[in-house]
């Protein structure tokens, strides 16, 4: 999607796609076992009026 000639900005020239698949992989492989015990820890310090009150906030923004 992106033209030949912004390979230049790339480091060695080259838009390594094998080492871009490989690093995105590695995040995904990280990420997935980390996030839920991160979202649920920081949902736990929210209180259910705030989270309430949010909810209803995006509602009204919605409609």
């Amino acid at each position: 999607m992106m033209p030949d000639a912004a390979a230049a900005a790339e480091l060695g020239e080259s838009w390594r796609q094998l080492e871009t698949l490989g690093v995105l992989g590695l995040w995904a492989v990280a990420g997935l076992p980390l996030a839920p015990p991160i979202l649920r820890r920081m949902g736990r310090r929210e209180s259910g009026s705030a989270v309430q009150e949010r909810r209803e906030r995006a509602m009204r923004r919605a409609t």
